[in-house]
């Protein structure tokens, strides 16, 4: 079966932590996925800078929903086995871009890379972190 957008949407409607955060999908490819988040106050630490812990949560998303485009057994789930975060520059905007892809897939084992972008004014993007992940993927029941 080829993964859909509108298949891994509907799946992420049970997610809670990315609808609190406000994730959203905005595309898909084997291989390879693009979310983007609308920064609100609430996502912002102590100096007004997009917090860590919201970089490395849609990094850790986006490169686990790469990593599921690769998965030909829908009723497999993708868990994160590790996440190494490269804090680059400060996110001082209003709306991020995150793209992750799978470098290296395997049965079980899925080598993927990331990045986040902070959407300039002038519609530029600048690179705000960068990860390297190895998503698993498990029989957990498909909620």
């Amino acid at each position: 079966m080829k993964i859909t957008k509108e298949f891994l949407q509907e799946r992420l409607k049970n997610n809670h932590f990315i609808n609190h955060l406000g994730m959203n999908l905005d595309e898909i490819d084997d291989g390879s996925a693009e979310m983007s988040l609308t920064v609100e106050q609430h996502h912002l630490q102590q100096n007004g800078f997009l917090h860590g812990g919201v970089t490395a949560s849609i990094l850790d998303v986006v490169t686990g929903i790469a990593a599921y485009t690769q998965v030909s057994d829908t009723s497999k789930n993708v868990v994160t086995a590790d996440l190494k975060v490269s804090y680059l520059n400060p996110c001082v905007s209003k709306k991020i871009v995150a793209k992750g892809r799978v470098r290296k897939g395997g049965r079980f084992l899925l080598f993927c890379e990331g990045e986040l972008y902070d959407t300039l004014e002038d519609g530029n993007l600048k690179l705000v972190a960068t990860c390297s992940s190895i998503m698993v993927a498990v029989d957990i029941p498909v909620v």
